[in-house]
């Protein structure tokens, strides 16, 4: 089953979702996820296993101009195509992760659904150039790639944009 959470109370969560955060950035989790909380739009789901323990969140948010996220895409699309994918209440697919253990039940599809449910979209992610799993996830799910290879900084390997009409 799936819940949304208030952005305090998925604040108050993260020492659960520590270990399912990407290792590149989880030094900075305290500092990340209460700045995404407090953007426009922010909706964080979580499911949780049979045992109550967390299984996987995802959570996004209205992205606008002046954000770091924002304006790297918005450099790589070029301005018609940010014209396109990053209008003003676009929705930014920020994280989605589901404890290893627990792949390939649908607990990824399930959070990814009801997350773009309410959305008028478009909707817009970036996800590692390899990351196969993920890819094949939001390929299955009706996403394209829209920037092909975009670095995010030095500590960072190569990542792709993808994007979807809601």
């Amino acid at each position: 089953m799936i819940d949304e959470l208030a952005p305090e109370d998925f604040l108050a969560l993260l020492p659960d979702v520590r270990p399912l955060w990407p290792a590149a950035s989880r030094e900075r989790l305290d500092e990340i996820a209460p700045r995404h909380a407090e953007r426009e739009g922010f909706r964080a789901l979580i499911e949780r296993a049979d045992d109550g323990s967390l299984a996987g969140f995802a959570y996004g948010y209205r992205g606008a101009a002046g954000q770091w996220w924002h304006d790297l895409v918005a450099d790589a699309l070029g301005p018609d195509d940010a014209e396109r994918w990053l209008p003003p209440g676009h929705f930014e697919f920020v994280e989605l992760h589901v404890r290893r253990d627990l792949w390939g039940r649908g607990i990824g599809s399930r959070l990814h659904d009801v997350l773009l449910a309410p959305e008028p979209g478009p909707a817009v992610l970036s996800t590692q150039q390899d990351n196969q799993r993920a890819l094949g996830l939001y390929v299955r799910r009706g996403w394209q790639v829209i920037v092909s290879e975009i670095e995010f900084g030095p500590d960072y390997p190569p990542f792709c944009v993808l994007g979807k009409d809601l």
